[in-house]
């Protein structure tokens, strides 16, 4: 690990890995178009652009779903995902084929703190693709993960109010880093997407720390995918509450995510693509051909990470409600006149209306 260190420090990596996840916590702009002034080590052609699939509306912008379309659920919500599938294009084939391996982390944070709580929880899942016998990505049919094979808590994750944040990355370290070599020794299956770290229920403020030594660890890294934790909104009230355009609506159902050097490619084929078994392929595809010798010819030759998220509420799941916030101290009916005037002073000073009788109208 020493030497991991050591030699990510001596030779930072294309993208600067290490800002990136050095300022990985930092507030997002618009989700699509960096229009604001970007956190340091930001790749403008690989921020990931979020699409939903739905059999009758077909492929749209996540941030295009009316807030409507949300469960009207109230309170909590629990929600878990797993990924489909990871398809390449050609290029970034040929780059996973030089480099020889990329990771996959998914985070989701809490937008808000759970009642009694500190600090919100956050949740992170790690994997690894490394190249088969023969140097090449595995098949399509391989290149699924879900991330509750590293952590079994990731498949509840509590989001309170409906509210939290979202973030996948898929990266590339370079291989004659010593960080490759750490990877390489926690991979038992080279085959497939494999599991390699998880953190479940973790605070917001630890993970912001892994993510710098991370940062640090992997800096010889090039990005194919790279997001900062951007809002995302589950319930209507979580919406409705937020008051603001930025972030994505979330209901359950297939994503498509895209970086963003990709989607022009993308556009003319939003309406001609469906999305089955965790890839997308032409409307038009016969049902006897196979899905994933569909997804490898389809066009457009684009990167994209297919993932499905489901959405509860935890009432409806059987969890108690949370309980009530404590109630506003009404001592003002037994304590002395003394302290009464104190208080309507106080509150008078503030430019606050003057204390009112506690006696109910």
């Amino acid at each position: 690990m020493a030497a991991a260190i050591d030699d990510t420090i001596q030779e930072p990596g294309e993208g600067n890995a290490a800002a990136f996840w050095g300022s990985f916590m930092a507030a997002p702009g618009h989700e699509r178009g960096l229009v604001h002034k970007a956190p340091p080590g930001t790749d403008a052609d690989r921020q990931v652009n979020f699409l939903h699939f739905d059999q009758d509306k077909g492929l749209r912008y996540a941030d295009q779903i009316d807030p409507t379309e949300l469960p009207d659920y109230p309170g909590d919500v629990a929600v878990s995902m797993t990924v489909g599938g990871i398809r390449l294009s050609s290029g970034d084939r040929a780059k996973f084929e030089q480099l020889q391996s990329a990771q996959l982390r998914i985070d989701m944070l809490q937008g808000q703190q759970m009642y009694g709580m500190l600090d919100p929880l956050a949740w992170m899942a790690m994997a690894a693709i490394f190249p088969d016998e023969a140097g090449k990505l595995p098949p399509l049919q391989n290149l699924s993960f879900d991330p509750a094979s590293t952590a079994n808590n990731m498949q509840k994750i509590v989001l309170p109010g409906g509210f939290g944040h979202l973030a996948v990355n898929v990266s590339m370290v370079h291989k004659e880093s010593a960080f490759w070599t750490v990877i390489k020794t926690l991979v038992n299956d080279a085959s497939a997407v494999a599991p390699v770290l998880g953190f479940p229920e973790i605070s917001v403020t630890a993970l912001a720390g892994f993510s710098k030594l991370y940062g640090v660890l992997a800096n010889r890294s090039t990005f194919l995918f790279q997001a900062r934790p951007q809002p995302a909104y589950a319930t209507q009230e979580a919406r409705q509450k937020a008051n603001t355009t930025i972030g994505i609506n979330l209901p359950q159902g297939d994503y498509v995510l895209v970086p963003q050097s990709h989607t022009d490619d993308l556009k003319p084929y939003l309406d001609k693509m469906k999305v089955v078994n965790g890839y997308m392929v032409p409307k038009d595809a016969s049902a006897s051909d196979s899905t994933y010798e569909s997804a490898e010819k389809a066009q457009p030759d684009i990167s994209y990470i297919t993932m499905n998220m489901t959405v509860n509420s935890l009432v409806a799941m059987g969890e108690p409600p949370p309980p009530p916030a404590p109630p506003k101290s009404s001592s003002s009916s037994s304590s002395s006149s003394s302290t009464k005037k104190k208080t309507t002073s106080t509150s008078s000073s503030s430019g606050s209306k003057p204390a009112t009788s506690d006696k109910p109208q």
